[in-house]
C-alpha cells in the first residue's frame, strides 16, 4: 500500500498526473471505499500543493477558469452519492470509475478536437465527480487535454491547481454530507509518503524528456 503511494507521488511530479490512479485502488482495498478515498483526497491535496509551488507560472488560467468551477460543481452530486450509497455498491462504483477512466484515457490517444466551452465543462465536471467518488479526478482532465491537443507543460501545471481545489472541495463536501475521518495512521503515512517522494519525482521531471512525460 505504501509503495503505491510512493510510485503515485513520483508519477504526479514527473508527468502531472497519476497519484490517485495508482494509489486509490490499494487504499480502497485496505481501508474501504469511504476511508480509502478520504485518504487519497487528503494526500492529493498535499501532493498538488507541493508541485504547484514549482509550476504555478505555467498554469493556463483561461482554461482553469472553466475547468476548476465545473470540477467543483461535479463534486456536489458525487458527494451525495458517497453519502447515500451503501459500502458494497460504492466499492463497485469506485472500481468501475477507475477502470473507465483508464480505458477512456487510452482510447483518446492520438485523437484531437477543437477546444470548446462545452468540452471543457464536461471534462471539469467529470473530473470533479470522479474525484469525490473514486479519488481519481485525472481521467476527465486527461481526456480533455488529449482531445484538444493541450500542451503538456501547461496541462500539467493547471492539473495541479485543479486537483488542489477539487481535493479541498471533496474533503469539505464529504464532511458536510457524512462526517467521517480517515484513520489517523493512514492519513499520516499518506501525507508523509507524498512529501518524501516529491523530491524523487522532481528529479524525474527534470531529467525526463517532455515527450516522455506527456505520453504517461
Amino acid at each position: 500500500m505504501a509503495l503505491s503511494v510512493f510510485i503515485g507521488a513520483i508519477s504526479q511530479r514527473a508527468t502531472g498526473m497519476g497519484f490517485a490512479l495508482l494509489s486509490a485502488p490499494f487504499l480502497v482495498l485496505v481501508l474501504g471505499p469511504l476511508q480509502g478515498i478520504l485518504a487519497v483526497n487528503a494526500a492529493s491535496v498535499l501532493a498538488n500543493s507541493l508541485i504547484l509551488v514549482q509550476v504555478w507560472r505555467d498554469v493556463d488560467w483561461p482554461r482553469a477558469k472553466l475547468l476548476v468551477p465545473m470540477g467543483v460543481l461535479g463534486v456536489l452530486p458525487g458527494a451525495f452519492a458517497v453519502a447515500l450509497l451503501p459500502e458494497a455498491p460504492l466499492t463497485i462504483m469506485v472500481s468501475l470509475l477507475v477502470v473507465l477512466g483508464l480505458g477512456v484515457t487510452i482510447l483518446m490517444r492520438g485523437r484531437t478536437a477543437p477546444p470548446s466551452a462545452a468540452l471543457g465543462a464536461a471534462g471539469g465536471f467529470a473530473s470533479g465527480f470522479m474525484g469525490v467518488t473514486a479519488g481519481v479526478s485525472g481521467p476527465g482532465m486527461v481526456v480533455y487535454a488529449r482531445a484538444t491537443g493541450w500542451e503538456h507543460r501547461h496541462f500539467a501545471a493547471t492539473a495541479q491547481l485543479h486537483g488542489l481545489v477539487l481535493g479541498i472541495a471533496s474533503l469539505a463536501a464529504k464532511r458536510a454530507c457524512r462526517p467521517s475521518r480517515p484513520r489517523a495512521g493512514s492519513h499520516c503515512w499518506s501525507r508523509c509518503s507524498s512529501a518524501s517522494w516529491w523530491e524523487t519525482g522532481s528529479h524525474v521531471a527534470s531529467t525526463a524528456p517532455p515527450r516522455c512525460a506527456s505520453s504517461s
